[in-house]
C-alpha cells in the first residue's frame, strides 16, 4: 500500500518522452526511475517499510511495487535494504518481464528473493548491458561499507546519467570527467553519524559533480534516514562561493527532471 495510490505511477507510466530526451523521477532515498523514448528502468527502488528501528524511512513510499507493470529492468548498485529490498524485488519479479542489474551482492540477494537465473544479469566493472535504447555500463564504486557495489552510466542517444549509489568519493570520477564528463550526475550526499563515513558530503557531492564535468547535479539519499538527513539547499551556496558554473537541481520525493533542461 500508499498513501500515493497510482498518482505518481500513472505520471510515469503515461509521460511521453521524445527521442533525444530522458526523464527522471525521484522514489525517495537513492531511488530514481528513469525513462527514455523507449526504455523504463528502476535504478535502486526501495519501496518497502522500514524493517529496523534503528534505520527509519522518513519519506512514504510513492509507488506500490505490486502496480508497476511497465518495466524493463531494476537496477540495484549494492545489496543493502535500501538499494536491494525484498519487497519491491519480489513483486516486480511476479509480476513483469524485467531483468534484474547489479553487481554479485545483489545479484545473490536477487536469488534469495527466488528470481530466476536467466533474469539476473551480474554485472563487474568494465561491463555494459544493452536495454532497447539504453547502454548500462558499470564502474567501480568505493562503498567500503557493501559487500560489492557499483557505480552506473546509463547512456542514451549521446545523453550519460551518472549514479553513484553510496559510493564515496572516488577516482572514477575523474577518469570519467577527462573521457568527456556527464551529463547529469546523481550523487548521494547524507550527514555522517559519529564515527561513520557512509554518504558523500557537501564538499565531496560538489567536487565530484566538478570533476565529472556534470551539467545538471541531483542530489540522492539526503532525504530517507532520520539520522543522516542533510540539506540539499545547501549545495547551492557553496557551488556558488566555489565559483562552479554547474545546474543543480533538488528533486524532493515525486518531483521530476527532463534532459536536456527545458528552458522558458
Amino acid at each position: 500500500m500508499t498513501q500515493w495510490g497510482r498518482f505518481l505511477l500513472d505520471e510515469i507510466e503515461k509521460s511521453h518522452v521524445p527521442d533525444g530526451s530522458v526523464a527522471l523521477w525521484s522514489i525517495g532515498g537513492a531511488g530514481v526511475v528513469l525513462k527514455t523514448s523507449e526504455t523504463i528502468v528502476y535504478i535502486d527502488p526501495f519501496l518497502g517499510g522500514s524493517s529496523s528501528p534503528e534505520w527509519l524511512r522518513m519519506v512514504a513510499s510513492p509507488i506500490n511495487p505490486e502496480d508497476i507493470r511497465f518495466i524493463d529492468a531494476v537496477i540495484s548498485t549494492h545489496e543493502h535494504e535500501d538499494h536491494c529490498e525484498e519487497f519491491t524485488i519480489r513483486a516486480v519479479a511476479e509480476r513483469t518481464n524485467a531483468v534484474f542489474i547489479g553487481p554479485v551482492s545483489s545479484a545473490d540477494r536477487f536469488r534469495e528473493f527466488d528470481v530466476r537465473e536467466e533474469r539476473i544479469v551480474e554485472m563487474k566493472p568494465g561491463d555494459f548491458y544493452d536495454i532497447k535504447d539504453l547502454r548500462v555500463r558499470a564502474y567501480e564504486a568505493n562503498d567500503p561499507n557493501a559487500e560489492s557495489a557499483l557505480i552506473y552510466v546509463l547512456e542514451s542517444y549521446g545523453i550519460k546519467i551518472l549514479h553513484s549509489g553510496d559510493s564515496l568519493y572516488t577516482d572514477v570520477f575523474h577518469q570519467l570527467g577527462r573521457n568527456g564528463g556527464v551529463e547529469v550526475a546523481l550523487l548521494n550526499l547524507g550527514r555522517n553519524p559519529p564515527g561513520r563515513r557512509m554518504y558523500m558530503n557537501l564538499c565531496e557531492v560538489l567536487e565530484s559533480a566538478r570533476d565529472l564535468k556534470a551539467e545538471v547535479l541531483v542530489p540522492i539519499h539526503w532525504d530517507l534516514w532520520k539520522h543522516t538527513y542533510e540539506d540539499p539547499r545547501m549545495l547551492k551556496t557553496i557551488a556558488k562561493a566555489w565559483g562552479l558554473d554547474i545546474n543543480i537541481r533538488i528533486l524532493r520525493l515525486g518531483d521530476s527532471l527532463v534532459y536536456p533542461l527545458r528552458t522558458r
